[in-house]
C-alpha cells in the first residue's frame, strides 16, 4: 500500500464517485479550476487526472477508506493461499474484488470488461468479434515472450503487426494477468457504452405524451406532439425534437406498447398457446360441439332465403366428424338432432363433451341439473338434460377465446364450401367490407343443392390426411377404426337415442291431473296417482303431438301419457264413449280405494302371544286373558294310543288328494266372498 502522501491522479468517474456528483458536474467543475488536474490522452481523445488531494476532505477519506478494505481483502486471500486456511475464502475475495474492479473501470473508461462466459451473450456481434480480436493478440504476445523475446519488443511487434500501440497491448495483457487461460475471453470482451448526452425532457411532458399517445384510438405521435408544444410553452416544459420523443417511445417495453395501443386481448396474444397432447385421449372420451353460419345465402323449400347454420359434433382424438345437421337457427332442438346422428352415426357416447357458452348448449333441455351451468338460475327442481340423463360431463369453453375449442380449425374446410362454382353469385363473404361484387341474393342455390356438397366434402374430409397432433398423417377414419379395436366404449340404447328427439319440458298437472303441452291435453290413469305439486318433467315430440308424452320425476321414468283427443259438439258417440270411461275409472279407484280400507283394518290387529293389541295406539284388547304361564311342566300321556291309530289308518278312511284339493277351493271361495262384502 502507498503513502497517502504519494500523489494520486483519479479519473473524472471516480473522483464523480467520491463527490457523490455526476461525472458532468466533476467536468464543469474541473473547467472552473476548482480541482487541481491534468489532461492526458486516452481511448482516442483527452481525458481529466484529477489530483487527490485536491478533492474535499470527505472523499480523501472516502477513497482511503475504500483502499483499505481492498488492501485488507487483498491480505486476507494471500493467507488462505498460503497457510489453506480456508478454500472457499480466495474464491470469496477474488468476487469481492472482481466486483470492485468493474465499478473502477465502469467510472475510469468506456469499457466495461465482462468477467464470465453469461456475460459474452448479451454482447453485439461487433463487441464480441473484438474480444476475440483482442484474445488472439493476447495469446500472441504471451508465445512470443515465452520464445526469449524482451518485453518491450513483444509490445513493439505486437502493436506494429496488429496496428496497436504498444501501450493498449499492455492494457490488454493486464486485464488477464494472474486469470487462468479460459477465463481470458470474457475478460478482454468489451462492453461499449454510448457517449451521446440525452437531450433535456421534463418529466410532466414526457408524462402527458405517454399518456396521450397510450390510448386504444391509436393518436398519431406527431398529433400528440403537437399538443404537447403547446403545454409547453405555457408551463415551461422542456420538450426535445419529435424524433427523440419517438426513440424514446420505442425504446419502452414492446408489451408496454401493445397493451396500451390495443387492449387487453393483444397483450394475451403476446403470451405463447398451450400444446395440447391429444395422445392422452381415448377415443369418444371427448366429443366437442360448435356452429357456423355459412357464408352462402340458401332458398329453404318454403321460399324463405336465409344463411343456413351448420353444427357439428366432432371426436377431440381422432378430429372425425361423428355427426351435424343443418338448420336456420342455432337452437337447442337443431343441437340435440345433431347429437342424435353423431351419437347414431358412432353407436358411441362420450364421457365428456366440450361445448360453446351460447344460449343453445346452456339450454335446460340439453345441460339441466348439470353442476357448472353459467346461463340461466340453476335450481335443484330443474328438468334434467339429454346429455346429464346420458351421464356426460360438460365442459364450458372460454367465451370468445377460439383456441380453447379444437372443432374451430375443422371450420375451415367447411368454409371452403362456401366458394365453390356452383355457388358463385350466392357467396356473400366472411366481413361486410369483403362482400364480392358478382353477389346478388336472387342467386340464392337451393338448400339441397348446399346439404349434398356439404355430405360430399365432409365425407372427403375424414378420408383426408391429417397433421395434427399424434395423427401421425393418419385421416380421422383410419385413425377411429384403429383406435375403436381396443376402446371400450359406450354404447347407447335404442331408448336413448329416441330420447334425443324429444324435447323436455317443466310442467305441473291441472287440477284433473293432466298435463298441457302446447294447447294439447295428455292424461292416462296412472297420472291420477301423482301429487299435483310438481313440477314434472315431460318429454314430447314437437314433430307429432299426436304421439304420446313421457312424464318424469327428475330422472326417474313414471308413466306414458296419450293424447286427449278434442270432440265434435254434437258429437254423442263421443260423449258416451268419454262417459263410460269415466265411469270405469271412478268405479275402480273406488273398489281400490274399499279393498284398501279392510287391508288397513285387518293390518291393524296383532296378536302379541295371548295379547290382541292395536298396532296404532298399543292398547291391549282382550283385557280378560290370563297372562302365560312363565315356568311349564311337561303333560306326559298315561295311555298307549298307537294302537288305534293303527287301526284308524287301516280303516281306509283317509281323504285323498283329489277331495283335499276340491275342499281347498272351497275354502279359498268363502273367504274371497266375505272379503268383497258379498
Amino acid at each position: 500500500m502507498e503513502h497517502p502522501n504519494s500523489l494520486r491522479w483519479l479519473s473524472a468517474g471516480a473522483a464523480a464517485s467520491l463527490l457523490g456528483m455526476s461525472v458532468q458536474a466533476v467536468r464543469k467543475a474541473c473547467a472552473a479550476g476548482r480541482y487541481t488536474l491534468e489532461t492526458v490522452k486516452a481511448n482516442g481523445g483527452s481525458q481529466y487526472r484529477i489530483l487527490l488531494s485536491s478533492l474535499p476532505q470527505s472523499a480523501r477519506i472516502r477513497y482511503w477508506e475504500q483502499q483499505g478494505e481492498e488492501q485488507a481483502l487483498i491480505d486476507q486471500r494471500v493467507f488462505a493461499e498460503r497457510y489453506e486456511a480456508d478454500p472457499e475464502l480466495a474464491a470469496r475475495v477474488d468476487a469481492v474484488l472482481s466486483s470492485r474492479r468493474q465499478n473502477k473501470a465502469r467510472l475510469s473508461t468506456e469499457t466495461i470488461p465482462v468477467t464470465d462466459w453469461s456475460g459474452l451473450e448479451s454482447l453485439s456481434e461487433k463487441a464480441l468479434a473484438e474480444a476475440k480480436r483482442r484474445h488472439e493478440i493476447v495469446c500472441a504476445f504471451e508465445a512470443l515472450q515465452k520464445s526469449g523475446a524482451p518485453k518491450m519488443q513483444c509490445y513493439q511487434i505486437m502493436a506494429e503487426q496488429h496496428g496497436e500501440s504498444g501501450t493498449t497491448v499492455w492494457r490488454w495483457f493486464k486485464q488477464v494477468k494472474g486469470l487462468p487461460r479460459k477465463e481470458w475471453l470474457p475478460a478482454l470482451a468489451p462492453r461499449w457504452k454510448g457517449k451521446a448526452q440525452c437531450a433535456e425532457f421534463s418529466e410532466d411532458a414526457w408524462a402527458f405524451i405517454k399518456s396521450e399517445w397510450g390510448r386504444q384510438s391509436q393518436p398519431s405521435l406527431a398529433a400528440v406532439y403537437r399538443r404537447c408544444q403547446q403545454l409547453a410553452q405555457q408551463n415551461g416544459w422542456d420538450l426535445p425534437s419529435v424524433n427523440t420523443v419517438e426513440r424514446r417511445i420505442n425504446a419502452e417495453p414492446a408489451w408496454w406498447q401493445v397493451y396500451v395501443r390495443q387492449g387487453k386481448e393483444a397483450l394475451s396474444q403476446m403470451y405463447p398457446a398451450a400444446q395440447r397432447d391429444y395422445s392422452s385421449l381415448a377415443l369418444h372420451q371427448m366429443w366437442v360441439s360448435d356452429g357456423r353460419k355459412a357464408d352462402l345465402f340458401c332458398r329453404w323449400p318454403d321460399g324463405t332465403i336465409s344463411r343456413p347454420i351448420v353444427l357439428g359434433w366432432l371426436d377431440v382424438r381422432t378430429r372425425m366428424c361423428l355427426g351435424y345437421e343443418v338448420g336456420r337457427v342455432e337452437n337447442a332442438d337443431l343441437i340435440r338432432l345433431a347429437f342424435r346422428a353423431a351419437a347414431s352415426n358412432s353407436k358411441a357416447l362420450p364421457s365428456e363433451a366440450l361445448l360453446d357458452n351460447g344460449r343453445g348448449y346452456a339450454s335446460k333441455m340439453l345441460t339441466g341439473g348439470q353442476p357448472t351451468r353459467y346461463r340461466f338460475k340453476v335450481k335443484e327442481e330443474d328438468t334434467p338434460g339429454i346429455l346429464t340423463l346420458l351421464g356426460i360431463n360438460v365442459i364450458w369453453a372460454t367465451p370468445g377465446h377460439g383456441q380453447s375449442k379444437p372443432i374451430e380449425s375443422w371450420w375451415r374446410t367447411v368454409a371452403q364450401i362456401d366458394k365453390r362454382t356452383e355457388f358463385q353469385g350466392a357467396y356473400c363473404g366472411n366481413r361486410p367490407d369483403a362482400k364480392p361484387e358478382e353477389f346478388d341474393i336472387k342467386k340464392a342455390v337451393p338448400i339441397e343443392q348446399y346439404l349434398s356438397a356439404l355430405k360430399e366434402d365432409i365425407a372427403a374430409y375424414n378420408l383426408r390426411p391429417h397433421r395434427g397432433d399424434s395423427m401421425e398423417l393418419s385421416s380421422p377414419m383410419s385413425m377411429y377404426q384403429q383406435l375403436a379395436e381396443h376402446t371400450v366404449i359406450r354404447s347407447p340404447a335404442a331408448e336413448q337415442l329416441r330420447m334425443c328427439l324429444l324435447t323436455a319440458e317443466s310442467v305441473r298437472l291441472n287440477e284433473d291431473h293432466s298435463v298441457t303441452i302446447l294447447g294439447n291435453r295428455y292424461w292416462t290413469e296412472r297420472m291420477a296417482d301423482l301429487p299435483n305439486r310438481g313440477p314434472y318433467a315431460v318429454r314430447f315430440n314437437p314433430e307429432n303431438a299426436s304421439d304420446p308424452v313421457s312424464v318424469y320425476s327428475g330422472a326417474r321414468f313414471l308413466c306414458e301419457a296419450p293424447l286427449i283427443a278434442k270432440t265434435g259438439f254434437r258429437d254423442q258417440e263421443a260423449a258416451k264413449t268419454h262417459t263410460r270411461a269415466r265411469n270405469q275409472f271412478v268405479k275402480a279407484k273406488k273398489q281400490e280405494a274399499h279393498a284398501f280400507k279392510q287391508m288397513n283394518d285387518a293390518l291393524r290387529w296383532k296378536l302379541d302371544g295371548d295379547v290382541l293389541v292395536d298396532t296404532e295406539t298399543g292398547e291391549v284388547l282382550n283385557q280378560d286373558t290370563l297372562p302365560t304361564p312363565k315356568v311349564v311342566a311337561p303333560v306326559r300321556p298315561t295311555k298307549n294310543y298307537a294302537k288305534n291309530i293303527s287301526e284308524f289308518k287301516s280303516t281306509g278312511s283317509e281323504m285323498s288328494s283329489i277331495d283335499f284339493q276340491k275342499a281347498f277351493e272351497r275354502g279359498i271361495e268363502k273367504v274371497t266372498a266375505i272379503s268383497n262384502g258379498r
